[in-house]
């Protein structure tokens, strides 16, 4: 029972965090900028690969610009999650609370996964329906568990981030950065191959770009053992995205305190 409280908690947690930091109450603004907005970027991202190669198939951008669009929630949700905490006057509390930082953090970026998933699964859709992108003989239970390994990975970047709120104010130019980095480097819009081979490390140390990769190899019925040993090795770099968050929260939560930068506006 007591292990069911807990889970209970931390779910009732995730919805109603998720609810109030997020501003998703209005169920509008939801559709604006988690509908509306993806499929512009789909729909430009495709049609600049498609004049710019000039190739008529852009199943390969189509698929790794859906991917990217975690960078919604990913990167500007979980990474703001402290920052707005700040806003709204609640941060002295949570950092005050007795309980355990981490997986308060946690529980705010949980919610952000499941609805990565579900833009993601918007991008592909307008994919398909604009640009006639075929998912004949993909295997779809293997496909979405890739999604989700590729959100979960995104997630654990947004948690690294987002301890840096613990002590900068103003959190926007990080977040940028590292969604820019994301669109550049992770195959989504150019060949990783293209790339001097220092950039490519790099490129391998993102989260997504394996998952892209998977995804590529699932729509084009490639090697079944690739797609595991890739999906394998993204979920090895959200765990150590995550870990990494874990220890800057730790650091951050001793700096903020010792500048008195919990207050800063």
């Amino acid at each position: 029972m007591l292990v069911l409280d807990i889970i209970g908690r931390f779910f009732r947690q995730s919805i109603l965090s998720f609810k109030s930091l997020f501003g998703w109450l209005d169920p509008k603004i939801y559709v604006l900028v988690k509908v509306i907005n993806p499929i512009f970027v789909i729909m430009f991202f495709s049609l600049l690969a498609k004049y710019t190669y000039g190739v008529d198939d852009v199943t390969p951008w189509v698929i790794g610009n859906s991917f990217l669009l975690c960078t919604y929630n990913a990167i500007f949700g979980v990474g703001n999650v402290l920052a707005i905490e700040r806003v709204f006057g609640t941060l002295k509390i949570v950092i005050a609370s007795p309980s355990n930082k981490f997986l308060v953090f946690v529980g705010r970026a949980f919610m952000h996964i499941i609805d990565a998933v579900i833009t993601v699964l918007i991008g592909l859709i307008a994919g398909a329906l604009i640009f006639g992108v075929s998912f004949k003989g993909v295997n779809f239970p293997l496909f979405a568990l890739n999604i989700f390994v590729a959100m979960f990975a995104a997630s654990g970047l947004g948690l690294m981030i987002g301890s840096f709120g613990l002590w900068i104010r103003d959190m926007n130019l990080l977040m940028n950065t590292a969604a820019m980095g994301l669109l550049a480097l992770t195959g989504a819009n150019f060949p990783i191959e293209m790339f001097p081979n220092i950039i490519q490390k790099v490129c391998y140390g993102l989260p997504v770009t394996r998952s892209i990769k998977a995804a590529a190899l699932l729509m084009d019925g490639g090697s079944r053992d690739m797609v595991y040993r890739l999906m394998s090795q993204e979920i090895v770099v959200g765990i150590i995205y995550t870990t990494l968050g874990y220890v800057l929260l730790k650091i951050m939560e001793r700096v903020a305190k010792n500048t008195a930068s919990l207050d800063i506006y």
